[in-house]
């Protein structure tokens, strides 16, 4: 008995020792970067690219190209889209421009020829941070069903059943998408790739032309 109150006291004493080893081991400055540059690594939009500069041909029921600039890991993307949409068997152009600011919390729809712009506030800007387009299951119900390569880029393949639409996703980027739109097909797919650009600071900012709205949450619920 006196042994096993020894042992006791004694594995009491160790595992104290321990704890408060532990509790005041200092943290090293190289530990406190690593997790600060961790947390920022996790915050990017696409977390393998820094920058770039994609071309697309657009087809099917809309017809031209679009540019997609990003810069910064994403917390910059500019979108322009230039198309014609065969409408009632009267073909119109179509100048569009997507800025995603702020890592992706405010999404601005421009439209270039009316010179005007309604400002969002993009709700799920997180969903898709830090993953490289990854968790597009959680994201948009989307389902992987394999891998395909474009322009030499090993990209995943995922596909949505309601609506239909499917995505070739390349460092979280979509270098391929197959849509329905009113009930008819476009495909946009990437035709030339620049990795690791600078891009030019006037093709990130909205025009000093174009009227920005806000949008009220409230004017898209039905109450």
């Amino acid at each position: 008995m006196r042994n096993m109150s020894f042992c006791l006291i004694m594995s009491l004493v160790i595992i104290t020792m321990t704890i408060s080893c532990t509790s005041v081991a200092p943290v090293t400055k190289s530990e406190i970067t690593t997790k600060g540059e961790s947390a920022v690594e996790a915050s990017r939009r696409y977390p393998e690219l820094k920058s770039a500069i994609i071309k697309y041909k657009v087809s099917g029921m809309n017809n031209g190209t679009e540019i997609v600039y990003i810069d910064d890991w994403g917390r910059r993307e500019a979108i322009y889209k230039k198309f014609t949409t065969k409408m009632m068997g009267i073909d119109l152009e179509r100048n569009f421009m997507t800025l995603i600011a702020d890592n992706g919390k405010w999404v601005y729809n421009i439209d270039l020829n009316s010179k005007t712009a309604i400002r969002m506030d993009n709700k799920g800007f997180k969903a898709l941070q830090g993953n490289s387009g990854s968790s597009m299951d959680v994201a948009i119900g989307a389902t992987k069903i394999g891998t395909e390569e474009i322009l030499g880029k090993t990209c995943d393949v995922w596909k949505k059943s309601n609506p239909y639409s499917m995505a070739w996703m390349w460092k979280g980027i979509a270098l391929k998408k197959d849509q329905n739109v009113a009930a008819m097909g476009v495909i946009t797919e990437a035709i030339e790739i620049q990795e690791n650009v600078s891009i030019p600071d006037d093709k990130l900012i909205i025009p000093s032309d174009v009227k920005v709205k806000v949008l009220d949450p409230r004017a898209l619920s039905n109450g």
